[in-house]
């Protein structure tokens, strides 16, 4: 069985799977980062700004982080409204603490299991899984990437020059697949 303590390449390197997190929240950090605060805060007409999409990454960091402790991931626990959505600078610290955080889980850690407690259903039904805190942090990463697939086009709308990696899954840019081609 392979190491959940890292993730393989083809080419025979690993990376670990903490660094793999931090860069993602490195990425949404540095895209909060050359924006302005109304380019953060700005509401699209039938979207959610920028600052919506970063909470809710941090969210997920977060509960991730805390099920690491507690044994219990609860990804609909969420702190809607608050600072990291309605203040950049605010954003910008949490972002770069929570980074320090995932920095911090030690590989041993990341083979703990952890239950996954999801709302599966309008009527607040609830499903639980098991896994694992290197298995959450592959997916809150792999997910962070998917909203700034979102954020980098409501920023590039705004007039932001934002680094051409952005918003692209790793597996995209492995695979030669480089922004601006098809993929």
């Amino acid at each position: 069985m392979d190491d959940p303590t890292t993730v393989g390449r083809t080419a025979g390197t690993t990376a670990s799977v903490t660094a793999c997190a931090a860069e993602q929240l490195g990425q949404v950090g540095e895209l909060v980062s050359i924006l302005t605060d109304d380019q953060y805060l700005h509401r699209p007409r039938g979207a959610s700004p920028i600052a919506g999409h970063v909470r809710h990454c941090v969210d997920h960091y977060t509960a991730i982080l805390a099920g690491a402790g507690s044994g219990t991931v609860d990804y609909d626990r969420r702190t809607r409204g608050g600072p990291v959505e309605t203040d950049r600078d605010a954003a910008l610290a949490r972002l770069a603490h929570v980074r320090g955080l995932v920095g911090t889980v030690a590989p041993g850690d990341l083979k703990r299991p952890v239950e996954v407690v999801s709302v599966v259903a309008p009527d607040g039904s609830v499903a639980r899984t098991p896994s694992t805190v290197g298995r959450e942090l592959v997916f809150v990463a792999h997910h962070a990437v998917h909203h700034l697939a979102v954020m980098v086009p409501l920023a590039r709308a705004l007039g932001v020059d934002v680094p051409a990696e952005f918003g692209y899954a790793p597996a995209t840019l492995a695979a030669g697949r480089r922004p601006g081609a098809d993929a």
